[in-house]
């Protein structure tokens, strides 16, 4: 191939290795995220809280599978391979695209209903996924210590970092500095939001560039064998 091909063959390797870190960065972090909401799953919410996370994780796995095709169509320099990998990453920058601006869309909603949740498990009387939050987050109570003494109930051990929820807190100044778990779930979910949408457009951009340079880099490959065909 010619020069201004073989750069193109060379920084797009260099975009699918990149692609690829990206990729695997993304599926654990929807897996640490779904691993601290997994509580949720007993009290039938595990739907609403895991959307995001799931989405995240299987849009990591398809950003590593397409990386993946990409270097092996490139190493292959096959014009069909490389055709259908440009495609991919066209199709993916639409998914890409789509879940950003859903984030971006509904982020308030999202996150009153994840504020709703913690709400809705304390009036539940859920008091052994509270305990998890509680040990998650470090927080006590929907909005604070007080939630305990105004049912007639003892401050749990979760709230002073105890694992037994039974365990007696015996330093008070403790749970009485914790936030309520209804503020700090929504301060988790707001903080993962605000990575995944920078992060969800980042990637939009960086797909489009993908899909240009894969294109250039297929049309260079049909050139060449074009002329090859010719001479023949």
């Amino acid at each position: 191939m010619g020069c201004l091909s073989g750069i193109v063959n060379f920084i797009l390797y260099i975009v699918n290795i990149v692609f690829l870190i990206v990729g695997v960065l993304l599926i654990v972090l929807g897996s640490i995220m779904l691993s601290d909401l997994s509580h949720f799953e007993a009290s039938g919410a595990g739907m609403n809280t895991n959307t995001i996370p799931i989405c995240v994780t299987v849009l990591g796995a398809l950003i590593f599978v397409v990386s993946f095709f990409g270097c092996y169509g490139i190493f292959r320099q096959s014009v069909c391979m490389t055709g259908a990998y440009t495609s991919m990453v066209f199709v993916l920058f639409i998914l890409q695209l789509v879940l950003t601006c859903w984030v971006f869309v509904n982020r308030s909603a999202f996150l009153g209903d994840m504020s709703n949740l913690v709400n809705l498990l304390w009036n539940s009387q859920d008091y052994s996924a509270m305990g998890v939050l509680e040990e998650t987050f470090g927080c006590c109570g929907e909005t604070g210590y007080t939630n305990y003494n105004n049912v007639g109930l003892s401050v749990p051990g979760t709230c002073c970092g105890y694992l037994n929820r039974q365990a007696t807190c015996s330093t008070p100044s403790v749970y009485q500095s914790r936030p309520g778990c209804s503020a700090k779930f929504e301060q988790f979910w707001n903080d993962n939001m605000d990575i995944i949408r920078w992060s969800g457009l980042g990637l939009c951009i960086f797909d489009l560039i993908v899909f240009l340079i894969a294109g250039a880099l297929t049309n260079c490959m049909r050139s060449q064998n074009a002329g090859r065909q010719g001479y023949a």
